[in-house]
C-alpha cells in the first residue's frame, strides 16, 4: 500500500521519537533570538527532513522548489512523497493541495492519488519544538466529505481554495474519512462539478 521505503523511513523516525525535539534559532548581526512563532515551521520541519532521510541514506530526491509537486521523490521508482505538519495541540489545518490545480493534475496524471504523506504533529512551548506523533498516510485516509460538499475544502465567499484533511484519528468524526482511493476521486470530481458544473470523472477513468 505504501512505499517501502517511506514504511521504512516512518518506522524509523517513530522508533525515534523521544529524541525529536528541538527549536529554531534566528541570527542577523551579532544578534540571536530563539524562535517562539510557528509561521514556517512546517517548512522548516520539512528541510530538516530532507537532510534527515539523506542522513540515514534513505533514496530520496528533493525536486529543487519549495512550490513544485511532489516535495521529495522517494525509491528507484522516484515515487512521490508529501510533507505535512500541524500544531498537535489543535485540529489538522494544513491544506492538502490547491482545489483546482489538484482536479487537474489527477486528470493528466491519476498517479498523483498514490503519494504517500507523512504527517508530523508538533508542540511548541516557547521556543522548546517536540515532536509527538507522525503518520504514513493515503490521501483518501486522511479526507472525509462535508455539509456542503462530498469533499472538505477550504472556501471563503463562496470561491474554493484547498483540499483539507478530516481529523483522522479522532474516533468522534461527524464525516468519516474515506474508505478507498476511488471514493475519494468520486467525492473529488462531484464537488468540482457542483463548484463549476461539469465533469471530470469520466475524464480521469479514460486516463487511469
Amino acid at each position: 500500500m505504501y512505499h517501502p521505503e517511506s514504511t521504512k523511513i516512518k518506522n524509523l523516525l517513530l522508533s525515534n521519537i523521544d529524541s525529536l525535539k528541538g527549536g529554531t534559532l534566528f541570527s542577523i548581526g551579532d544578534i540571536s533570538i530563539k524562535v517562539e512563532g510557528k509561521d514556517g515551521l512546517g517548512g522548516l520541519i520539512e528541510e530538516w527532513f530532507g537532510v534527515w532521510a539523506e542522513k540515514q541514506g534513505f533514496n530520496i530526491k528533493n525536486p529543487g522548489s519549495s512550490q513544485q509537486f511532489p516535495d521529495f521523490f522517494i525509491g528507484q521508482d522516484n515515487s512521490f512523497l508529501e510533507i505535512k505538519t500541524f500544531d498537535g495541540t489543535k485540529s489538522p489545518n494544513f491544506d492538502l493541495a490547491n482545489f483546482e490545480s489538484y482536479c487537474e493534475s489527477v486528470s493528466n496524471m491519476p498517479s498523483r492519488t498514490d503519494s504517500d504523506y507523512l504527517i508530523f504533529s508538533y508542540e511548541l512551548i516557547g521556543s522548546a519544538l517536540t515532536i509527538k506523533n507522525i503518520w504514513l498516510k493515503k490521501i483518501w485516509e486522511i479526507t472525509c466529505s462535508s455539509k456542503n460538499y462530498p469533499l472538505r475544502i477550504q472556501q471563503k465567499k463562496e470561491v474554493i481554495y484547498n483540499i483539507r484533511p478530516a481529523t483522522w484519528y479522532s474516533t468522534r468524526l461527524t464525516y468519516t474519512v474515506f474508505k478507498s482511493k476511488q471514493e475519494f476521486i468520486e467525492a473529488l470530481f462531484r464537488t468540482q462539478k457542483i463548484y463549476r458544473g461539469y465533469d471530470y470523472l469520466d475524464k480521469y477513468i479514460k486516463n487511469s
